[in-house]
């Protein structure tokens, strides 16, 4: 009789057992379905196609940059889609290599005191989209402007210490609240001057008329413009055409530094 009465009892169990391991998997399966929401650079990285951006080698473009009506820039750019290598060819032939912190430059622009910043800062506003949870970056995602009309979704971007060229730089950055194209981000540039006196003279980079290549939303026309945290956008000061963009391979293999360029 006790046999019997163990087993009985023994049945109940596995058919309690039974009845709720169904619900306990449902549980598991529910809790395993949760989607953690993107961040704000997530979105834009997602919508600018950065995983498909970076299964290229590199990519080419031709930038003319212009300011108060005056052509500060007019070269074709190559740069790595990880950034760390790149080759500018001016259109009167001159040269700039960047490779990592490194730039050589041809012997005719040995003098040119704006050859750093001409060999990273066109570069990184293409890339721009791409570069946004690089090593060092810090995002406040509560970041918020004084403008009454704007209507973006806004994020400030700042980076660690001893990040890049000019660390104590920042970016406030702008998307599209629906599709989170990048809009446009304003920023200063501490390049040979106090954080301080860069604050006090802000700028903005919009990006315009935007064209899919491969599958890849691309900004054709940037506009520069003044910029203050109670307004927003001022005063159009500069612009840029960007031509001819597409993807290079072998770019690695070919890069070789000519001997005589100089290390600055």
């Amino acid at each position: 009789m006790k046999k019997t009465i163990i087993t009985l009892f023994a049945s109940l169990l596995l058919i309690v057992s039974c009845k709720k391991a169904p619900e306990a998997t449902k549980k598991i399966e529910e809790k395993s379905k949760v989607v953690v929401e993107k961040t704000f650079s997530q979105k834009i990285e997602t919508t600018h196609n950065k995983d498909a951006f970076l299964k290229n080698e590199a990519v080419q473009f031709d930038a003319a940059i212009e300011f108060g009506g005056n052509e500060i820039f007019n070269a074709t750019i190559t740069v790595s889609t990880t950034s760390d290598i790149a080759r500018i060819t001016y259109k009167n032939g001159d040269e700039i290599f960047v490779n990592k912190e490194n730039i050589f430059v041809s012997p005719s622009l040995d003098k040119n005191p704006g050859v750093r910043f001409h060999a990273y800062t066109w570069s990184y506003f293409f890339l721009f989209p791409y570069k946004l949870n690089d090593n060092g970056t810090k995002w406040n995602d509560d970041f918020k402007t004084n403008e009454t009309t704007n209507t973006f979704d806004v994020a400030k971007l700042t980076f660690g210490a001893n990040i890049g060229d000019a660390p104590d730089d920042w970016y406030i950055v702008y998307a599209d609240k629906k599709s989170h194209l990048l809009e446009h981000a304003a920023y200063i540039v501490t390049s040979g001057k106090t954080k301080e006196a860069a604050e006090a003279d802000p700028h903005a980079i919009k990006y315009e008329d935007y064209k899919t290549i491969d599958g890849i939303p691309f900004a054709t026309n940037w506009g520069y413009y003044g910029w203050n945290i109670e307004t927003g956008l001022s005063d159009k000061i500069g612009s840029a055409k960007i031509t001819n963009i597409h993807f290079v391979e072998g770019f690695r293999k070919s890069f070789a530094i000519p001997e005589n360029y100089i290390k600055k």
